[in-house]
């Protein structure tokens, strides 16, 4: 639907009488606007496609990683595995008597904070991605968050 041959076109509309070498070269050049931006929406149709057929499933964020950054070749490649999660902190009042305990206003105990600013939260995945292979750190890590599914958290490491 999308290919156009436009030097066809330019011939099959110019009438027959019309067809000189000179009439179609500067019909050509009139056309040759329309045909960089025929180039470039196919060029954007394609990666669009390519983007939109990309889900947050392991195999298929997997597969995107070692075709834009043509880590096709190398072995082992670029992969993604469950990372290791902190175990939750669960708060207990003090007359249940668990290990964790939240104090209530009235008892004189000092606060308990869930986390620190530089207390990492966990990560729920890590892309492992081999030393050999040069990347955009950047790059990778914007196409990971944009089709990872939402509330997941990740790291990029090498191996």
């Amino acid at each position: 639907m999308f290919n156009i041959d436009f030097t066809k076109l330019v011939n099959d509309l110019l009438p027959w009488f019309l067809r000189l070498p000179r009439w179609k070269a500067w019909l050509m050049s009139l056309a040759a606007p329309v045909i960089t931006l025929h180039s470039t929406f196919l060029a954007y149709r394609e990666s669009t496609i390519f983007s939109v057929g990309t889900t947050g499933m392991v195999l298929s964020l997997e597969n995107m990683l070692n075709v834009v950054f043509n880590a096709q070749a190398l072995y082992p490649r670029i992969y993604i595995s469950d990372a290791e999660r902190k175990d939750k902190l669960y708060l207990y009042n003090t007359a249940e008597g668990r290990p964790a305990r939240l104090h209530n206003a009235g008892e004189s105990f000092p606060p308990v904070y869930l986390t620190n600013i530089g207390e990492s939260t966990g990560f729920d995945f890590t892309v492992w991605v081999p030393a050999a292979l040069s990347f955009d750190y950047d790059q990778m890590f914007s196409l990971v968050a944009k089709h990872k599914a939402a509330g997941f958290q990740f790291q990029i490491k090498t191996y």
